[in-house]
């Protein structure tokens, strides 16, 4: 139990920053990040109110809770690769749609909506 602990950690840490890291450097470069972009459409959020940088933060956060998450569970698993694989990718699609999605609905409720929209 602790190891699995301290695997999540580790690779919950890894994830964090080389994600963070990445992003940061597109925004200095001035390239759109294309999950802001994704929110901002989905939710039909507002561009101006949006702050990259901040959103940066809880994305980076989200992707690596993803990863970490499927990778300790899927490793804990003791089946053949195959099956380890399938069930990965299962979760972690699921993963994104619903952790994306309460995100967005996070922003919205927060007051990042359009004020034209309803």
């Amino acid at each position: 139990m602790v190891y699995d602990l301290l695997f999540f950690l580790i690779v919950f840490l890894l994830v964090y920053i080389i994600n963070y890291l990445s992003y940061i450097k597109k925004i200095k470069k001035g390239k759109k990040l294309e999950l802001v972009d994704y929110l901002v459409i989905r939710f039909k959020l507002s561009p101006k109110k949006i702050k990259a940088r901040k959103m940066v933060l809880t994305i980076s956060l989200i992707n690596a809770f993803i990863i970490s998450l499927v990778t300790t569970f899927i490793t804990m698993l003791k089946i053949s690769f195959i099956w380890q694989f399938m069930i990965g990718f299962v979760l972690v699609f699921a993963l994104i749609y619903s952790l994306y999605e309460i995100y967005g609905r996070f922003l919205v409720n927060k007051g990042y909506r359009k004020e034209d929209v309803k």
